[in-house]
């Protein structure tokens, strides 16, 4: 048997193993049923009152240009995933970068939570966004839309932080 017949059962038996894990744990999710309705997130536990907080702050900070409150949000080793595939690693870089968006745009961001799950220490919130995006230089507005994955993580002294965040931009065909 070559190498890449090799390499090719390996990577789909790995992709076996992956599926039949994400489906035991959507049955177990879902009580056994396997056509359980989604939670709603409004009503589930782990709809956190500090983590709708934190994403609150989150927000009014980045509209109102709070530059070292929203920087505050963020753990030391945070991650910030652009649309564009960029990775922004430290908080240090993630305030440089909201420091770029607020000199050049305000933003007026709605997100929508379509799951939010929470452990002991970590927690996260994914959902759909919808944002305008107005230019400081000459008042352009620009809709935005798209998908977005925060990652929460619970510190030592129990306070809870942004350790990573995703977005993707589904309105990029149109800009």
């Amino acid at each position: 048997m070559n190498s890449l017949r090799k390499l090719a059962i390996s990577a789909f038996i790995l992709f076996a193993v992956i599926l039949a894990t994400i489906a035991v744990s959507s049955r177990l999710r879902s009580g056994g049923n396997t056509f359980a309705a989604a939670p709603n997130p409004q009503s589930s536990p782990a709809n956190s009152p500090e983590i709708a907080r934190l994403r609150a702050e989150w927000v009014k900070d980045l509209h109102t240009k709070q530059l070292d409150q929203i920087a505050a949000l963020y753990a030391e080793d945070a991650e910030f995933l652009l649309a564009t595939g960029t990775r922004v690693s430290g908080r240090a870089a993630i305030r440089e970068l909201c420091k770029n968006v607020m000199a050049t745009m305000t933003s007026d961001i709605t997100l929508h939570t379509a799951t939010r799950e929470r452990s002991e220490n970590l927690a996260y919130d994914s959902g759909d966004y919808s944002e305008t995006l107005t230019s400081v230089a000459d008042g352009t507005v620009t809709p935005y839309k798209g998908t977005y994955v925060m990652i929460f993580r619970r510190q030592a002294n129990g306070a809870w932080v942004i350790a990573e965040q995703v977005w993707t931009d589904a309105s990029a065909a149109t800009h």
